[in-house]
């Protein structure tokens, strides 16, 4: 019994210090990066005799990385929350169209380089989320899409209705995810060896979808793209009586 609980303690020991160091090399890389960018965004700007076009590209720029920190920052915020247990969902009657274009215009930057299309179906139910969690989990989402497919590439998003709940699918054209590995991107600081690889992310993003869908009863999968190329993460979100 004492060997069991010693091999128990080492083996939360060990997960904790992995932990640990993935969010060091999050805090040390991925959050230092658009720091350092608003830094040298905001030193442009003291330059004297600089024309209003390369003013207005600096600010512009500045914007974007200030706003991918935020990002960053709020998904280890969240990531806390649902690891304590602290996550409690304020549901109301909300339209999957206000949620995606909210998160579209949030993301305008990030998603320039691509093509977003949108398909529903008419008559589509109301969602009975957490507006501000599924945004934030739908937001995710789209900038991982982004980051991973090639530029110029279709960011496709489809929906589609079962009983008591809908479907929300986002697709890319990007490189795609292993069939062993679609299960384990939902994990927290996991990252793929293969397929969609980059060398950014904090490997967050995918784990508070999760942890956001949960929490509102559903489910979270990662599924091959529409023709077989890229990847579809479905998200299953229950719908307003």
């Amino acid at each position: 019994t004492r060997l069991a609980a010693d091999i128990e303690n080492l083996r939360i020991e060990a997960e904790s210090e992995r932990l640990r160091t993935a969010l060091l090399n999050s805090l040390s890389h991925d959050l230092r990066t658009p720091l350092v960018s608003v830094i040298g965004s905001l030193t442009g700007l003291g330059e004297p005799g600089m024309d209003a076009r390369s003013r207005a590209a600096l600010i512009a720029a500045g914007l974007d990385e200030a706003r991918r920190l935020d990002r960053y920052v709020q998904n280890l915020l969240d990531m806390t929350r649902i690891e304590y247990g602290a996550l409690r969902p304020r549901r109301s009657a909300v339209d999957v169209r206000e949620l995606i274009g909210t998160a579209r215009a949030e993301l305008a930057g990030v998603l320039a380089g691509h093509r977003v299309e949108v398909d529903f179906p008419a008559g589509l139910p109301r969602l009975d989320v957490d507006p501000v969690l599924i945004g934030q989990a739908i937001s995710n989402v789209l900038e991982n899409a982004a980051k991973y497919a090639p530029a110029g590439t279709t960011i496709g998003i489809a929906a589609a209705v079962e009983p008591g709940h809908l479907l929300l699918r986002i697709s890319d054209d990007g490189p795609g995810i292993p069939p062993a590995e679609r299960a384990k991107v939902f994990d927290l600081f996991y990252r793929i060896g293969d397929g969609d690889r980059r060398p950014s992310g904090t490997g967050l993003g995918l784990a508070i979808v999760r942890g956001f869908v949960e929490a509102h009863g559903g489910a979270v999968r990662a599924l091959p793209g529409p023709q077989g190329r890229g990847t579809t993460i479905e998200m299953e979100l229950p719908t307003a009586q």
